[in-house]
């Protein structure tokens, strides 16, 4: 069964950022006329196909505490724009912005970068988005030991089974492996995992 009291832990955890995170703008994440152009297929050998936009100038805010949800059909770019946010593939136009700073094109993010941790992804492929050689509670430690949230491996272990409660999930699952649990499953342990960065945005992949 689920235990209210580590869901209750986790769920004060994170409440407890506070100003700790460094928070300044009114918007967390700012985006301003955005593009991203792929290369298009060789016509011949010295002729180039034109650029393939998966994202033309796309403009948008979101304040703190705030959700925002973007509707389009499958292949508008939804997923292209947020990996662009995530830094996982470089825009050709236009800027963004992290509480109030310049976020740096991707994928040359700097791991050191705050962004790293301030802005966390959840993948829309639950099967893919989790290491299965990893047990979930090794799974789940990793963002507090990457990013220096918790130095002591105790209060990690502690927390990583806190938020598997927060989600729905029973302690003990953070002894098992990604495989022995179905896709919902996984992808809440994947909210889990991004949850245990404290970040400031939070981007779901449908």
């Amino acid at each position: 069964a689920v235990r209210t009291d580590g869901a209750q832990e986790a769920a004060a955890w994170l409440e407890a950022r506070g100003d700790a995170a460094g928070r300044h703008a009114a918007e967390a994440l700012a985006v301003e006329d955005l593009t991203v152009a792929f290369p298009g297929p060789h016509r011949s050998l010295f002729r180039k196909g034109e650029p393939i936009r998966a994202v033309s100038d796309v403009t948008l805010a979101l304040p703190r505490g705030s959700v925002l949800g973007l509707v389009g059909e499958s292949g508008s770019g939804k997923s292209t724009l947020a990996k662009a946010i995530m830094g996982l593939v470089r825009p050709t136009g236009g800027t963004m912005r992290h509480d109030g700073a310049a976020l740096p094109p991707g994928p040359s993010r700097p791991r050191s970068h705050p962004a790293r941790r301030a802005i966390q992804m959840v993948f829309q492929d639950p099967y893919s988005s989790l290491n299965s050689r990893r047990r979930i509670g090794a799974i789940l430690a990793e963002p507090l030991a990457l990013y220096r949230i918790e130095p002591d491996a105790a209060a990690r272990d502690r927390l990583a089974r806190a938020m598997l409660a927060l989600v729905g999930l029973p302690e003990d699952a953070a002894e098992r492996y990604p495989h022995q649990f179905s896709g919902g499953q996984r992808q809440r342990i994947a909210i889990a995992r991004a949850l245990l960065a404290r970040p400031d945005v939070l981007v779901c992949d449908e």
